[in-house]
């Protein structure tokens, strides 16, 4: 059967693979990008926060990458898929519809958090004839052309920098020259030869990395977790693919999970909305286990929440977010890169850890109201916790902060973080009252009203009757979406419903994309479509009873996605491409709630 595929030649756009173009694998160690067209053009080794060995999507003259192809690519076109159920990646190359060269890639996966395998695997692939394949490495192991030693061994290279080096070995003579090594290899029909990228090891015996035995190790590593889940219902398929990226981005060792892989890809080509991702936000806590447990993931939304909450306790103050290893280095600094399609400053480190954000002390409290939800352990030491929050909120839910957008612009009172911050008393005295635990419910309830009767007063426009964004604003904004998600009204309420419409109307383009905000936020280039707003704006509409309508917006949404149902945070209004740092772990996160909300209400559940 003859397979199209896309025009190898439509993958990059002047040099930069489009962000869409591109798998993603991982190991919930680190995860580097594919392109369609085999190069591998982002990857952090031996962790997520690691400098990048291969980085060339945010400089494609200075950065590092590796590419495997063959010589000829004349007419050719190019398809990726995954092995089902995994995070293993094939690429297929094709001429004339049939497929003559096939890479798979993956990154050694193991249930055991203290062992791991920094490395990654290729294995190469003829089809019915034979093909000669070039391969081409360049590694970066710091942001500056600074020197580097290369040494050539009998079936590999390696690259030194102090006490980094990177290595590629393959059963080929490899070349230097112009700090990138090139080696070829001729396949004979249905010939397979192993490539392996590794970090810190100097071993070109390739039988000592033992690639057909992680390939199978990682296989079944990925499915035995596809088959924890219970969820049987509404596009079960795209669920569980955004339940797996959701897995692959979390770091074993200490259970946090980062936002995305990557750093810096633009919200904005040629603008400055360029971010460092490869964090934990406490906001994230609450969504994550959300999701796990609509999708019966019940056993590992209780570790993690149990590992982000062994991190907080370590800390002075619950903090906007952390470094995975826990660690304090979040300074934000930027590197002499151009940036993906000239979108500069690239920077590492992320500001907003400076920040203070008062959604995150409810957010928190939700998350384990989540899992005590869902029969999972909430024990004394957890309701400490819960009870320590409140404490904090109830000094501090007065004060201005930069949200859930983060802003760089002065702190306001904005009317979703205040939300937050109900939602908080709301969700401890349901904790308190299903486990029976001891606590002060009588004051909790008069400040949740007193803070309920603030928001109403004083976030609500007189004129519309529709929710503003801060306090004093006549904008709407599409986080107040989340008012009705969290309880605080009825989603047929007038209020919500005058909301809604407000961003419908100001918010919303084609195809029920829309901005987060239309206000001046500070930046030389404009906010694009923010994909998790839409996906909320579906959950509303299954929670109003329009569970149709809702089907017919997440399928608009779903069809957004790249070949692989991948998603980055946003998408361009008007030429509909994926911007932003990818895969996004909260799209993802939407993803899963919207379609879990409506298959609920299909089914008459709550």
């Amino acid at each position: 059967m003859e397979t199209m595929g896309l025009n190898i030649n439509s993958v990059e756009v002047n040099g930069y693979t489009k962000i869409a173009n591109h798998g993603m694998i991982a190991n919930n160690r680190t995860a580097a990008l594919i392109s369609m067209n085999g190069t591998v053009d982002w990857l952090c080794l031996p962790d997520f926060s690691s400098n990048p060995v291969f980085d060339s999507i945010l400089d494609k003259n200075k950065g590092g990458y590796l590419t495997t192809r063959p010589v000829d690519t004349e007419g050719m076109t190019v398809t990726q898929k995954y092995v089902p159920k995994t995070l293993i990646l094939q690429t297929t190359f094709l001429k004339n519809g049939k497929p003559v060269l096939m890479l798979t890639d993956f990154l050694p996966a193991t249930p055991y958090a203290s062992i791991n395998f920094p490395e990654m695997h290729r294995m190469i692939q003829a089809f019915d004839e034979a093909i000669d394949v070039k391969i081409e490495l360049k590694a970066t192991l710091d942001y500056r052309l600074s020197p580097v030693k290369i040494l050539l061994l009998e079936n590999g290279a390696v690259y030194h920098k102090n006490s980094r080096k990177i290595g590629i070995y393959a059963n080929t003579k490899f070349r230097d020259g112009d700090r990138k090594i090139r080696g070829n290899i001729s396949l004979k029909p249905g010939q397979k030869e192993w490539i392996v990228i590794s970090y810190n090891m100097a071993d070109d015996d390739l039988r000592n990395y033992k690639s057909q035995v992680r390939y199978d190790e990682t296989k079944s590593y990925w499915e035995d977790f596809v088959s924890q889940s219970t969820y049987n219902g509404l596009m079960k398929d795209i669920a569980l693919r955004s339940a797996l990226t959701l897995r692959a981005l979390f770091y074993d060792p200490t259970g946090m999970m980062v936002a995305a892989p990557t750093s810096s890809l633009p919200e904005c080509i040629g603008g400055e909305r360029n971010w460092d991702y490869r964090y934990s936000w406490i906001r994230d806590t609450s969504y994550v286990i959300e999701a796990l447990s609509m999708m019966g993931l019940k056993f590992v939304a209780t570790n993690y929440l149990y590992d982000m909450m062994d991190i907080i306790e370590k800390k002075d103050d619950m903090k906007v977010l952390y470094s995975i290893d826990s660690k304090d280095d979040l300074e934000e600094y930027e590197i002499d890169y151009e940036g993906y399609m000239n979108s500069s400053p690239v920077r590492m480190g992320n500001l907003a850890s400076k920040q203070f954000q008062l959604d995150i002390y409810g957010s928190m409290i939700n998350a384990i109201y989540h899992l005590a939800m869902i029969g999972g352990t909430v024990n004394a030491y957890m309701w400490d916790l819960v009870i320590k929050i409140i404490d904090k909120i109830r000094h501090v839910w007065r004060t201005p902060d930069s949200s859930i957008w983060e802003f760089r612009t002065p702190p306001r009172h904005y009317t979703y973080s205040k939300v937050m911050c109900w939602m908080g008393y709301d969700r401890a005295i349901k904790i308190g009252k299903l486990l029976n635990f001891k606590g002060d419910y009588i004051t909790w309830e008069k400040e949740m009203n007193e803070i309920k009767s603030d928001i109403l007063q004083n976030g609500v426009d007189k004129e519309t009757q529709s929710f503003v964004q801060y306090y004093g604003s006549k904008d709407v904004d599409s986080s107040l979406l989340r008012i009705s998600l969290t309880g605080f009204l009825d989603s047929n309420d007038t209020r919500i419903k005058s909301t809604v419409n407000r961003i419908e109307k100001e918010l919303m383009g084609k195809d029920y994309l829309m901005r987060r905000y239309n206000n001046d936020d500070g930046f030389n280039c404009k906010d694009n479509a923010f994909l998790l707003t839409s996906f909320w704006y579906a959950e509303i509409l299954s929670e109003q009873g329009n569970v149709e309508k809702a089907k017919h917006v997440l399928e608009t949404l779903i069809s957004k996605g790249n070949h692989l149902h991948l998603f980055s945070e946003e998408i361009d209004m008007e030429t509909g491409e994926q911007l932003g740092n990818f895969p996004q772990a909260i799209t993802h996160l939407g993803v899963i709630r919207a379609i879990c909300k409506a298959n609920e209400k299909l089914n008459g559940k709550n």
